[in-house]
């Protein structure tokens, strides 16, 4: 599975994928922790925590509980970020979030955007997903705008806990069909 965009494409993460994955968290660690909601100690940091990351997903998206993409350039298929969609189940109702990462090496160059759309685009045509949440802390500014120009609408706010500490998050909403 591929979606394409502009200057970028989307796929499923290959177990093949693990040290790029590696590469890419311990790259952006700092910034990835400090927006994360989950924790992630020293372990996680390393190749069979990778691998073993990517088969967790694989099994998710077979549950169609998760799905996890790759985001690479056409030009020179380098890794320039992630973007995931997942289930969670708040106060008993079922909600579908969508997460991402760019690389700071990548950061600012509209990426980010280009795979929002290829992923919104999946989700439309091959899941059963109707409405897709974000969150972002309200001065990561560029996370704001990717969702805001995806056609995402602010609806509200909610404390998240990211590393041992509650962080008010806006929270974004998108109904597709």
């Amino acid at each position: 599975m591929k979606y394409s965009a502009e200057r970028i494409y989307v796929r499923f993460w290959k177990v093949e994928d693990a040290s790029l994955l590696l590469d890419l968290q311990v790259r952006n660690r700092e910034a990835i922790e400090r927006t994360s909601a989950s924790n992630r100690d020293d372990s996680y940091y390393s190749l069979e925590k990778q691998r073993a990351l990517i088969e967790s997903w694989d099994k998710k998206r077979e549950e169609g509980i998760r799905y996890s993409f790759g985001i690479f350039l056409h030009t020179t298929d380098e890794l320039v970020g992630e973007i995931s969609l997942f289930e969670i189940i708040l106060d008993s109702t079922p909600k579908w979030i969508v997460g991402y990462v760019t690389d700071i090496l990548h950061q600012g160059k509209g990426y980010m955007s280009e795979a929002l759309q290829c992923v919104l685009e999946f989700a439309k045509h091959e899941t059963e997903i109707t409405r897709i949440e974000a969150g972002a802390v309200p001065d990561n500014t560029g996370s704001i705008r990717v969702l805001q120009k995806a056609g995402f609408s602010a609806c509200g706010s909610q404390s998240v806990p990211i590393q041992g500490t509650l962080k008010e998050h806006t929270m974004f909403a998108m109904d597709i069909q």
